[in-house]
């Protein structure tokens, strides 16, 4: 197998892995509250809000919608990781890098979940969105570490000091 073929083998795992394990924790969330597919339904709306402006799509509309593109955002992050995890194999501290990236999207993902739970579109609260994040990136990262079981050994090197050559 090509190099850039177990890239997308991985990215695309990882991304299915990431998002089912959001969906699967917010529908327990909105089974808790008592209003399932609450979640991706008020989503699919926010986000049919950018493209349709006043126009409120059905609620089945707005969960497909948001579904899709779920998915297909999780998808595109699993590829990045994937191509990041791939590169730290030469250079171990790109690994360390992408971590500060994740955290600054947690941050404006909490922001823009601030944003949402302003407006119209229900009462998604960061926390619970933060929860979600972390729930996908340790199950995406778990996943990453099996399929590169020396890389932590070796991203832990760089971080004690070690070269990475």
């Amino acid at each position: 197998m090509s190099a850039s073929s177990k890239v997308v083998r991985e990215g695309v795992a990882a991304g299915l892995i990431g998002a089912f394990v959001i969906a699967v924790w917010f529908a327990i969330v909105d089974g808790l509250r008592g209003k399932i597919l609450a979640t991706p339904i008020m989503l699919g709306t926010s986000l049919a809000s950018l493209f349709l402006g006043d126009v409120v799509p059905s609620d089945a509309g707005a969960l497909l919608s948001y579904t899709l593109f779920h998915f297909a955002a999780f998808i595109a992050v699993g590829l990045v990781f994937a191509w990041i995890v791939d590169k730290a194999e030469a250079v171990p501290s790109a690994l360390i890098g992408f971590a500060g990236l994740f955290a600054v999207f947690e941050v404006g993902w909490i922001g823009w979940t601030a944003v949402l739970s302003e407006g119209r579109y229900g009462t998604l609260s960061w926390v619970e969105v933060f929860v979600a994040n972390l729930i996908a990136a340790g199950v995406m990262g778990w996943y990453m570490w099996r399929q590169h079981p020396a890389l932590p050994r070796r991203v832990g090197a760089v971080l004690s000091g070690a070269s990475e050559a």
